[in-house]
């Protein structure tokens, strides 16, 4: 199973934002499982799988921000 981060959008001049996550065994099911959660109403909608996320900063379960390399 594969987390993947959602990102979507409604609008053309709104930036892609982090709408939430799903978990699956493969792309095609993370993307019906999104359209599924977070419905079919968005103009765009991405999927990123968090093992190919790049973090230049994220924050640790202690609360302390740290640079990911």
């Amino acid at each position: 199973m594969e987390k993947y981060l959602v990102f979507a959008r409604t609008e053309y001049d709104e930036p892609l934002e982090h709408r939430g996550e799903v978990e699956a065994a493969g792309d095609e099911e993370a993307g019906k499982l999104a359209l599924a959660r977070y419905g079919e109403d968005w103009l765009e909608m991405s999927l990123v799988p968090v093992s190919r996320a790049y973090w230049a900063q994220k924050e640790t379960e202690e609360g302390e921000a740290e640079v990911q390399v």
